[in-house]
């Protein structure tokens, strides 16, 4: 079964999944985007991020792209994903905030340690598989290096970088909003964090190695977390931007789709241009080049998050699929790649008619067992398939 064939089965049942049980929203709701519709949008895009992994992870190992032809579209919309997670992050946190004043007393164990948990389990995990890799191929790591990973200081695999950012937001979020009595200052202050992190990201580079990686060290480190305070400000101004939508609609769904085609051609060329690998010295030919994927990024995202809005007004989706992932979508994105590496034997053996659904099915059995190991650590009682999205 060959690339093209794969792509269009797959691309029809991540349709089917989107679609499976979606409703025509009642013209009359108030609020059509809330922190359970988030959730199962995060869940579908999970199962994106793991198509979007494999693709990169083949290209890596020396598949050619003409080879994989259409299932290289996976390859350009990672970063779309990730966006939409800083995104519904930042509008979940200031939302709840805005319900509940007393909401970041508990807030460690609550979001951050929901985070910590499965972070410290999935970095365990890849660092065994990194020491058994040097037993085998006669590497080895330095006492610093491995003490590092060991905390967590290093990423023994920098798939894990999302975990890192989320927890540091959590913790602004923690300190900002624990002390501010007016939403717009505390997104203010946030965003000022935000703007920080872009900078050292920005300045960063890359890592040699995608072992033992520094914090920061990469673009996909700085350019999708400014959606996490556009997140904020939409929960903050939510009545009044629905509104606009609503009242515009046909205008900004024309707008924004034309718009997002336009960027998404551009986009493509600048991936393949390399933009932030064309010069990593901070020159002012490489800040340039980066300005220039970072603000053609941005915009790409934002029009992206735009356009998921504005359908989802005359949408409503959900079933228990989306649910179901929505749970467990963070501990997918952090041990997609596990599975993904591991298991391509099986495409070099059966071919990708046999690899994707391995890859698929694994992950999303190895990030559910983590899940609930994290609810026992957590001493939470909800399962995989009842109670609330967490």
């Amino acid at each position: 079964m060959n690339f093209t064939v794969i792509f269009y089965i797959s691309l029809a049942l991540l349709g089917a999944l989107l679609l499976i049980n979606a409703k025509r929203r009642p013209s009359d709701e108030k609020t059509f985007f809330d922190r359970i519709l988030s959730k199962e949008i995060r869940g579908f895009l999970a199962i994106f991020i793991i198509l979007h992994q494999t693709v990169i992870t083949m290209v890596n190992f020396g598949v050619r792209e003409e080879l994989m032809k259409e299932f290289m579209n996976y390859y350009y919309y990672g970063i779309l994903a990730v966006a939409f997670f800083f995104f519904s992050s930042g509008f979940g946190l200031v939302k709840r905030w805005l319900t509940d004043k007393n909401y970041t007393r508990g807030f460690m164990k609550r979001r951050i340690f929901t985070v910590l948990v499965p972070y410290f389990i999935c970095n365990y995990i890849y660092l065994t598989e990194a020491l058994l890799g040097n037993i085998r191929y006669g590497n080895h790591f330095s006492f610093t290096e491995v003490i590092c990973a060991f905390f967590g200081l290093f990423l023994v695999n920098n798939q894990m970088w999302f975990a890192v950012e989320i927890m540091i937001l959590y913790v602004a979020f923690r300190i900002i909003f624990g002390r501010v009595k007016e939403a717009g200052k505390g997104i203010i202050l946030t965003t000022a964090v935000v703007l920080i992190m872009v900078a050292i990201g920005f300045l960063s580079g890359h890592s040699r190695s995608m072992i033992m990686s520094y914090w920061f060290k990469g673009e996909w480190w700085y350019n999708t977390i400014l959606m996490f305070p556009v997140g904020m400000f939409y929960a903050y101004k939510e009545a009044q931007i629905n509104r606009i939508i609503r009242k515009a609609f046909t205008a900004i769904i024309l707008s924004s789709s034309v718009l997002f085609v336009l960027l998404d051609y551009i986009h493509r060329g600048l991936v393949e241009k390399q933009i932030y690998y064309i010069d990593d010295r901070n020159t002012l030919q490489g800040i340039l080049y980066r300005l220039e994927g970072l603000g053609e990024e941005t915009i790409y995202e934002l029009v992206f998050i735009i356009l998921v809005i504005t359908i989802v007004s005359k949408v409503r989706i959900g079933n228990p699929v989306l649910k179901f992932m929505g749970k467990i979508s963070l501990e997918t994105i952090m041990l997609n790649y596990l599975m993904v590496e591991n298991l391509y034997f099986i495409y070099l053996k059966y071919g990708i008619g046999v690899y994707l659904p391995a890859v698929l099915i694994s992950t999303i059995v190895v990030a559910a067992f983590v899940y609930l190991i994290k609810n026992l650590v957590l001493e939470r009682r909800s399962g995989l398939f009842d109670g609330d999205v967490r």
